[in-house]
């Protein structure tokens, strides 16, 4: 898989690791991923120019799926939550225990595998969310709204697991901290897309958040006002260029 194509909403996305998604109220954004995911209708959308529908079931099933933003779970423990899509797609239980075991080990789960999802935080259940579809390695994982409750170190865990298992993931986000997290951004405004650019790009231009609504990143709105008095020649989006640049 390369492209993602919703003609509906004129956007044709590149499948790279960390695509954020973001509009204003009623833009459009979980519709897309309730298209993708064929809650809504999907005849629009497109994977490598082959209409969605055309694809088999299962393929479907295993590489394309959605985090929505609910606290509604399938089961009530922990390690169960983590097994339930495994189930589902049919992995046998050696390989449900195994792909259980490195998540433990990737992503820290030690003092929460065990616990009944009940006795969890509101953090610590939106990261069993997200991650009981993420074990199953699909190609294109949406998450709507979800990774605003998790804390830098466990988002900065799912970009790298995302990264190092070539899932791309499409994050609705209304948090504008975690557009520093990946590479490409889609403005969305009245169920079609008005940009889709680079992430550097749409950061270099203040106007494009302040219309729908959101800040710009601390770092990103720094380093725009030092590039516009002419304290910096280039604009830097990560804190460690940036400090390195001013102490050169």
């Amino acid at each position: 898989m390369n492209t993602l194509t919703f003609k509906d909403y004129n956007l044709k996305l590149e499948l790279v690791p960390f695509t954020n998604i973001i509009g204003g109220i009623a833009s459009g954004k979980t519709y897309l991923l309730k298209t993708l995911i064929n809650q809504s209708d999907s005849s629009s959308v497109f994977i490598d120019d082959k209409n969605i529908n055309d694809y088999d079931i299962n393929f479907l099933r295993k590489n394309i799926t959605a985090v929505l933003n609910n606290f509604i779970f399938n089961t009530s423990k922990v390690k169960s939550e983590l097994e339930y899509y495994q189930k589902c797609l049919n992995y046998d239980s050696k390989t449900i225990e195994s792909n259980i075991k490195k998540f433990v080990t990737f992503f820290k789960l030690n003092n929460i595998i065990d616990k009944e999802i009940g006795q969890t935080t509101r953090s610590e259940k939106a990261f069993i969310k997200i991650l009981s579809l993420l074990i199953i390695n699909p190609r294109i994982i949406g998450i709507d709204d979800m990774l605003t409750y998790l804390d830098n170190k466990d988002k900065l865990k799912i970009v790298k697991y995302g990264k190092e298992n070539k899932i791309s993931i499409l994050n609705v986000t209304s948090n504008s901290e975690e557009l520093l997290l990946g590479t490409k951004i889609v403005v969305l405004d009245n169920f079609h897309s008005v940009m889709y650019e680079d992430t550097l790009e749409v950061l270099s231009n203040d106007k494009v958040l302040s219309k729908i609504g959101m800040n710009m990143p601390f770092i990103a709105e720094l380093s725009n006002n030092l590039n516009y008095y002419d304290l910096l020649k280039e604009k830097y989006f990560d804190i460690n260029s940036l400090v390195g640049e001013l102490w050169k």
